[in-house]
């Protein structure tokens, strides 16, 4: 039978036609939905870059405003984080409403910054209903301030810091903190990295101080200090040449006047006589040493120069002066030539006065650290807190200086 070639090209253009058109048909039909799931992938796509973005913004707002929170815990600090994840926002606001909110937990030393954002979405806002809504939340907590440097650790209602006269107390890079009330007279100004105190604060203290912060423990609070019962060295009453003291319990008056020198072996020096008098043009020193003080008086007066650079090992690794937990009377130095103290000053229910005209006190320390019941500056005197821990071989007992972790971090 032979096959028509004529009536197989006709039957062919005709199902070509018919299914051209079918094919024209199913596209037309398929094209919105193609349309549709196009645009839906670009609003996806910017949704989960504006969902980015917010959480950026908190996170950023959060950590901004707990690196305050040791300046500042009042409820500006709170709007300061809000406006800045506000200000962070502005890309967005071409197409999304945003509203910005931020608090601060005093207790937890905690900032947190939430974020909101809502934009209509395409279709009348059927889908999703009502258009996007989106939100982010960020808290970041203060772990750690600057490095603890002066301690004022009487509580209560008086004044464990107080400068008096044309006094300075100048701890640029570190923490000065009252566990009461601090004070600084109209002639004084107290410098520090930052200054808090648990009670109130008036007078020149730069920068603003933080003032009803809660208290500081004593860091040293376990530390034990224990006195030899045996003297080793008798009263001295030196007025010239130089004596050499070994380590010990020195008992009886011990007065230093004139031109004398003592030179402290290293090691561990205990003083326990009715008084220590350092004076005149006498000079003290050492190297490895720290003097334990358990007397009714300790006085550093006219011209005499005080030397001393801390224990470097054993229980009082990183102290340079102590006060036994007995002594609760004051430890005065007014002499202008106290330029090196090494270490850790550590009165735990003493007190430290600090006086002379326009004498410098421990200048030329790489670093020092000061915790005492009280801490008093008068005349001009100038007490000199650096925070150099590293420029010196004296280690930093643990509870002061430089913070062992990061200053801020985000909690969630």
């Amino acid at each position: 039978m032979a096959i028509n070639l004529t009536h197989v090209r006709r039957f062919g253009c005709r199902f070509w036609q018919c299914q051209r058109g079918t094919v024209v048909v199913v596209f037309s039909l398929l094209l919105p939905i193609l349309a549709m799931g196009a645009v839906g992938v670009a609003e996806m796509t910017e949704v989960m870059l504006a969902k980015a973005k917010l959480q950026g913004n908190v996170d950023a707002a959060a950590l901004q405003g707990a690196g305050e929170y040791g300046v500042d815990q009042s409820a500006a600090t709170a709007e300061r984080a809000r406006l800045y994840a506000d200000g962070s926002a502005a890309s967005l606001r071409l197409r999304w409403t945003i509203v910005s909110t931020a608090s601060v937990d005093a207790a937890s030393r905690a900032v947190t910054v939430h974020q909101t954002a809502h934009r209509a979405s395409f279709f009348g806002s059927l889908l999703p209903p009502g258009g996007w809504n989106l939100q982010a939340s960020a808290t970041a907590i203060r772990t750690a301030r600057k490095p603890l440097c002066v301690l004022g650790s009487q509580g209560g209602t008086r004044t464990s810091i107080k400068l008096q006269g044309n006094s300075a107390i100048t701890a640029s890079d570190c923490l000065v903190h009252s566990n009461s009330n601090m004070t600084a007279g109209m002639s004084t100004i107290l410098s520090a990295g930052e200054a808090r105190a648990s009670g109130g604060a008036s007078g020149p203290i730069r920068p603003d101080p933080v003032t009803d912060a809660p208290s500081a423990p004593d860091p040293f609070a376990a530390m034990k200090i224990e006195v030899p019962l045996l003297c080793d060295t008798f009263s001295l009453s030196l007025g010239s040449s130089t004596t050499y003291l070994k380590p010990g319990l020195h008992c009886g008056v011990i007065s230093l006047f004139g031109t004398a020198n003592i030179v402290l072996a290293p090691g561990d020096h205990y003083f326990a006589g009715p008084s220590l008098t350092i004076g005149g043009n006498a000079t003290i020193s050492g190297t490895d040493v720290v003097m334990i003080f358990k007397v009714t008086t300790a006085q550093f007066t006219g011209s005499a120069a005080l030397q001393l650079e801390g224990r470097k090992s054993g229980p009082y690794a990183g102290f340079v002066l102590i006060a036994d937990r007995s002594y609760t009377g004051d430890i005065e130095i007014s002499t202008s030539n106290a330029r090196k103290l090494i270490g850790t000053v550590y009165l735990p229910n003493a007190n430290l006065s600090v006086n002379g005209n326009n004498s410098k006190v421990a200048d030329q320390s790489p670093w020092t650290v000061v915790v005492a019941r009280t801490i008093q500056t008068q005349g001009g005197a100038n007490l000199t807190i650096n925070s150099n821990y590293a420029g010196s071989s004296v280690p930093v007992p643990a509870g002061v200086g430089p913070p062992k972790d990061q200053p801020v971090r985000l909690a969630q």
